[in-house]
């Protein structure tokens, strides 16, 4: 028998094989994206930048304006605040209550040689801030109508006679003889002008006496007009 021998298998030369490359245009359009893109990126830095700096520029001026407006109110509220002096619109609220002495101790004032205001100097109330406690004087910060009332206890000197000045017009008085620790009172409506005064005058050789509650000056504006 005829033996048959396998020939061997055929085989083909393997192709030469190259490593990939990349075109020269896939990088130029690489670039140029990457080109745009930081324009872009730089466009809108410089667009946020301006955008900020007009935001600034506009907040500044918005703010001077705002200054310069409250500057002219201000300037407003001082003129009229001057023209309602002048009319005679001070304080709606005007009051005050005060006693001649600050202590409890019995303390007497007078006789003097001559006429002497009295200084009530424990002030209670002073809404307004009509009432000097240094002078004894009330200054009418407002144009109106008044109330005022006060008492006086006799002193050493067994007698009292006091009265209330309007400037310097005598309005209405207290006059006690019966000695030493009588007390007397009186009480009178009075219109006033704006800067008018107002306070309790001691005539000469009387006295009179206190320990912060008895003999007292108080006034208040009833209504303005």
């Amino acid at each position: 028998m005829t033996t048959l021998r396998n020939k061997p298998a055929y085989s083909r030369p393997l192709a030469h094989q190259t490593a990939p490359q990349v075109s020269n245009r896939g990088l130029r359009g690489a670039v140029v994206f990457l080109g745009l893109l930081c324009g872009f990126l730089v466009v809108g830095l410089i667009g946020v930048r301006v955008h900020y700096f007009l935001a600034t520029r506009a907040l500044a001026t918005e703010k001077s304006n705002l200054t310069e407006e409250r500057d002219r109110l201000n300037a407003c509220l001082v003129k009229a605040t001057q023209e309602l002096k002048k009319l005679g619109m001070g304080p709606s609220n005007v009051v005050f209550s005060a006693s001649l002495v600050t202590t409890t101790d019995w303390t007497y004032e007078g006789p003097f040689d001559t006429d002497v205001t009295l200084i009530f100097k424990r002030v209670v109330t002073n809404v307004g801030n009509g009432y000097n406690s240094n002078t004894g004087i009330f200054t009418a910060p407002t144009k109106g109508v008044y109330y005022f009332s006060f008492t006086g206890c006799v002193g050493t000197s067994g007698k009292l006679n006091a009265a209330l000045v309007k400037n310097s017009e005598l309005i209405s008085a207290i006059y006690d003889t019966r000695g030493t620790y009588g007390c007397g009172s009186n009480s009178v409506t009075v219109q006033l002008e704006v800067s008018d005064t107002v306070f309790i005058r001691l005539w000469n050789r009387h006295s009179i006496f206190d320990q912060s509650r008895l003999s007292t000056f108080t006034g208040f504006l009833l209504f303005a007009v």
